[in-house]
């Protein structure tokens, strides 16, 4: 009766198991999304999924490592069928009074910096860093995207105090 039940209780763990890998390989949209979910999963990477009918998008959080006004820096990854876009927070909303001043200063920032972009949303009245990855099959898109998440974050860190002089 013992040797029964375990086998049953085994069977149960085993269709348990295989029910939920399929259940977590339905939740993305695309491929690519699968394949950034892996990576961070591998490499043991902390993150949240959220829910979007266009997107599988990935919220990492990051502790600052130089500014001293941020508590956290918020990074989130909308992955596509065939590129992925990084994009920050809203990290300020500008003093547009002096609208040279503020793409002067958006300018000089994005000299000093590699791959990710502050722009500036003038329906929205924000600044936010962005970059965009194109989909590369075998060329390990997760580690990709997850080196962007972090370069952007890297990035709004080091940079966050020049933009919070723009605000208002």
């Amino acid at each position: 009766m013992k040797r029964k039940m375990g086998l049953l209780l085994a069977l149960c763990c085993l269709l348990w198991a295989c029910g939920g890998a399929a259940a977590a390989e339905e939740e993305f949209l695309y491929d690519a999304g699968r394949e950034v979910a892996v990576y961070l999963d591998e490499m043991g990477r902390s993150y949240t999924t959220q829910e979007s009918e266009q997107s599988d998008r990935f919220l990492i959080r990051y502790k600052p490592a130089t500014s001293t006004t941020l508590e956290a820096v918020s990074v989130t990854a909308h992955v596509y069928e065939d590129f992925a876009s990084v994009v920050g927070n809203n990290l300020v909303e500008p003093d547009t009074s002096d609208m040279l001043k503020l793409y002067q200063t958006l300018e000089s920032v994005n000299d000093g910096v590699s791959f990710v972009r502050f722009l500036y949303d003038a329906n929205a009245g924000v600044i936010y860093p962005r970059v965009d990855i194109p989909y590369v099959e075998d060329g390990d898109f997760g580690q990709m995207v997850e080196r962007y998440l972090y370069l952007t974050a890297l990035v709004v860190d080091q940079h966050y105090d020049e933009l919070a002089a723009l605000e208002k």
